[in-house]
């Protein structure tokens, strides 16, 4: 990538390789998201237009993973989306999937791809079939991502699984990219899930593997990684059946989401936690609204509205919450 740099955008792409790919596993992900955004200002200040579109569209990436605000962020995205249309075409192809996954948890169409006028395609499938003709097997392992995480947060686990093995089957599947981090999280949770169901072993397993990954990455930085590893061992104690272990978890996984900012981890946890307490009497349907309450804050009304649906929620179960004002991404 250097090498291919012209003098003036080789800090920007320096800066936008090492907080982009490399301090991600170190460092928590909303400093990397500010370290990432200064980069991208220095990239426009200074002229260099392109590059300066790697660390902006990691920056969406981040805000979107990390759980800020979806209708602040679907905003900003579309933005985003025009300046690397004029830009940097590569940049654009990335973040157009990112607001597809948006769009999706949203419950919406925004039609993202009109501002490309046909010169990307008009959905997911044209990128992906374009990536395979040129093979970009960076850009197919990360659609066949952004299908499985929307997949996975719709709870369409069989469509999530199927995709999931279609990336691992890829030749860059395995670099170490920040996506990866919650493609392994959300692997490892409907293992543990699929095990209670149906008493699988491979499953299981997928669940175990999850939990060393997690916690092997948890060392370098618990911010990024707490919540989820209390998460996964929670449900690994659910798969083991020990009642009291697993809410202990549950609860720690909901309070570390919430000192750290995920609000969309502390619904996951409340809804992992309520499918977990509807097979024993006790405060299953309180977790769902809970979790409820918090996609909603997140501004994931189509995912809430998935929630409500599969638990028959009420209009009493599920006040008129909207999501807060204070989630900006660059905040």
């Amino acid at each position: 990538i250097l090498n291919q740099a012209p003098p003036s955008s080789i800090t920007v792409r320096v800066n936008w390789i090492i907080h982009g790919l490399v301090m991600v596993w170190s460092v928590p992900l909303k400093e990397t998201k500010r370290k990432l955004f200064d980069a991208y200002q220095l990239g426009m200040k200074i002229g260099a237009f392109s590059a300066s579109m790697y660390p902006l569209c990691f920056c969406s990436r981040i805000a979107l993973l990390e759980g800020e605000n979806l209708t602040l962020l679907s905003q900003s995205v579309t933005l985003d989306l025009k300046m690397m249309a004029k830009y940097n075409l590569p940049c654009a192809k990335l973040v157009v999937l990112d607001m597809l996954m948006i769009d999706e948890l949203r419950g919406i169409d925004s039609k993202p791809f009109y501002i490309f006028k046909d010169s990307i395609g008009n959905d997911d499938k044209d990128i992906m079939n374009n990536a395979q003709m040129n093979h970009d097997y960076y850009l197919l392992v990360y659609s066949y991502q952004r299908r499985f995480i929307s997949a996975f947060w719709a709870g369409d686990y069989d469509s999530a699984e199927i995709y999931c093995r279609s990336m691992l089957s890829l030749p860059s599947a395995k670099a170490p990219l920040l996506q990866s981090i919650y493609t392994t999280f959300y692997r490892g949770l409907i293992g543990f899930l699929r095990h209670r169901e149906c008493q699988s072993e491979e499953q299981y397993g997928i669940g175990l593997d999850s939990i060393v990954k997690i916690e092997f990455w948890w060392q370098f930085s618990p911010t990024n990684f707490e919540s989820k590893l209390f998460l996964l061992k929670a449900e690994n104690e659910a798969s083991l059946l020990n009642v009291d272990k697993a809410r202990s978890l549950y609860e720690a996984s909901i309070k570390s989401a919430s000192d750290n900012g995920r609000i969309h981890e502390k619904g996951l946890a409340y809804e992992f936690m309520g499918n977990f307490l509807s097979s024993v009497p006790s405060g299953a349907r309180e977790c769902t609204k809970l979790a409820h309450s918090c996609y909603l804050q997140w501004g994931a009304f189509g995912k809430a509205a998935i929630l409500s649906m599969k638990h028959e929620l009420n209009e009493a179960d599920v006040p008129n919450t909207y999501p807060s004002s204070k989630h900006g991404r660059h905040e």
